[in-house]
């Protein structure tokens, strides 16, 4: 009887996981049309310079570009025993193509697990990776001081999150990530080994939306300095500080499903103090991005979503002439039109 009965359990057991794991899965397609107006990120210097050299485009024939982003995404949700606890389990992959700018096609993705076990209580994990993201052609100066090669990097980011209610519709969320941030072989003496951690505090009004402020910190250590070649004497580490104030109004303004705004100013330095090198050495950039955006239920399962960005980077530097070449102004738009689906037959 007592083989019996564990086998009884351990049918019985096996039958609540396949009831869980049976859950529905919602899939998400989402496609994107935007424009940007300095691909490059170039100053006005720069773009002075690439009417009378256009190889600092890369083969491109204008600053600006369109780009269609296309996106596949997937949310499950098991719901435990305990009906205040679930996990859920989510990925989202990205492929994006710029019409004007060949080098700048690319796909990125995330997926990530989540424990919650009541309202604002959940941990977190998510791994994500950005794929050969293409930044501008620069000079190989372990090799030419002339010809230009492609400059792009890719990222392999972990991040480790838990959020936590202190009083109704008040929560906090703090998070800790590592991001492994990796050059093509000819710019090898950039590659960071990147820390950042951030906290963050939300409040949700009953008759607005939601509110947010997040702070973060971050390290980038330069893990080729002074290892692979001459550029690399040269440390190209540096911290930064960042703020992030994200506001979402969601009371059906004027039909709309959402209207929200956010700022995001961001602070680096670098550390490096050599005299021989003035380009680089003391110098740091403030930068701001200003978002705007709209969000619309077209049908119960479509949603369509416009956002402007207003970005800006100011470079101090004690000479006047970097701070020119590296400041620069980028406007972004985008639209997107999103579809979901419901995967229910098992």
């Amino acid at each position: 009887m007592r083989y019996i009965a564990i086998i009884l359990l351990s049918n019985l057991w096996g039958q609540t996981w396949i009831d869980y794991l049976r859950s529905p899965v919602k899939w998400t397609v989402r496609l994107t049309n935007g424009y940007d107006n300095n691909v490059l990120r170039l100053s006005p210097i720069e773009k002075d310079n690439a009417a009378l050299n256009q190889t600092i485009l890369g083969g491109a024939k204008t600053f600006d570009s369109h780009y269609v982003r296309f996106s596949l995404s997937g949310h499950k949700k098991i719901q435990l025993a305990d009906r205040e606890k679930q996990i859920q389990l989510f990925f989202k992959s990205n492929i994006s193509n710029y019409i004007h700018y060949k080098h700048r096609q690319h796909w990125s993705g995330y997926a990530k697990a989540s424990y919650h076990w009541g309202a604002y209580r959940r941990l977190e994990y998510m791994v994500s990776h950005l794929n050969d993201y293409y930044l501008r052609h620069y000079k190989d100066l372990d090799i030419t001081v002339n010809q230009l090669f492609t400059c792009s990097f890719t990222d392999r980011e972990h991040r480790l999150l838990v959020s936590h209610p202190i009083k109704l519709r008040l929560w906090v969320t703090g998070s800790l990530s590592y991001t492994q941030r990796y050059y093509d072989p000819s710019f090898t003496e950039f590659d960071s080994d990147i820390t950042m951690t951030a906290l963050k505090l939300s409040k949700r009004f009953r008759d607005f939306g939601t509110v947010s402020v997040e702070g973060i910190y971050g390290i980038a250590d330069n893990i080729t300095f002074g290892k692979v070649a001459k550029s690399s004497n040269l440390d190209r580490s540096y911290r930064h500080m960042e703020l992030y104030l994200p506001m979402s109004y969601d009371q059906g303004l004027l039909g709309l499903k959402e209207v929200g705004f956010s700022l995001r100013a961001d602070f680096r330095r670098y550390g490096v103090e050599d005299i021989s090198d003035p380009l680089h050495s003391g110098r740091s950039h403030r930068e701001t991005k200003f978002d705007i955006w709209v969000e619309k239920n077209l049908k119960e399962n479509l949603m369509i979503s416009c956002t402007i960005r207003f970005r800006n980077r100011y470079t101090d530097s004690r000479h006047d002439w970097v701070s020119e070449l590296k400041s620069f102004d980028q406007l972004q738009a985008w639209i997107s039109i999103e579809w979901k689906m419901l995967y229910d037959r098992y």
